[in-house]
């Protein structure tokens, strides 16, 4: 999308007459480079398919591994919480000014952005997720998952392996 504005300019005219996009992670690469190179890289990108939305579409973004680096204020915050809520299977992400979730929102403008964490259910029948937490059961061995595995051996994750959010999380977040 960066780079190749053929599938760009598909997806803006395609986006003008949604009412809700999902974009379900990986939106940035942050594990290639500083982050302040990949937001340069993605802000006209995404300020084009920003203009390309109505102000009455919903934009939900749901971080993955690739750009799991933009919830790092959210979590610092939410770790010195005296009572962090579970994170469950979708957590509402709130940023403040300044950060770049914040960024990302406004360059999306006029559309409403929210951020949902590990995943947003779209329906009630209907639960859509970046798919990263299936790192740690694939069997391919693909470098995720190699890398899941053995986080899994240092984290001592629980017996039976992870069922909650904050087993993945506490097995997968060293490698991101």
């Amino acid at each position: 999308m960066l780079r190749d504005a053929g599938p760009r300019s598909a997806l803006c005219r395609a986006a003008q007459a949604v009412d809700r996009l999902v974009l379900l992670g990986d939106v940035l690469e942050l594990r290639h480079g500083p982050m302040h190179q990949a937001l340069a890289q993605a802000e006209p990108v995404l300020r084009e398919l920003g203009a390309a939305l109505s102000g009455k579409t919903e934009v939900i973004l749901v971080p993955g591994n690739h750009d799991y680096r933009l919830l790092a204020p959210w979590l610092e915050r939410r770790a010195l919480a005296p009572e962090p809520l579970p994170l469950g299977s979708e957590s509402e992400i709130r940023s403040e000014s300044g950060e770049p979730l914040a960024e990302l929102a406004r360059w999306l403008e006029p559309a409403a952005v929210r951020v949902a964490y590990p995943g947003v259910w779209l329906r009630d029948d209907v639960y859509a997720t970046h798919g990263h937490y299936s790192d740690r059961h694939h069997t391919v061995p693909i470098l995720e998952r190699l890398g899941a595995g053995a986080m899994a051996r240092i984290a001592r994750e629980p017996a039976g392996g992870p069922w909650r959010a904050e087993d993945y999380e506490t097995t997968l977040r060293p490698m991101y």
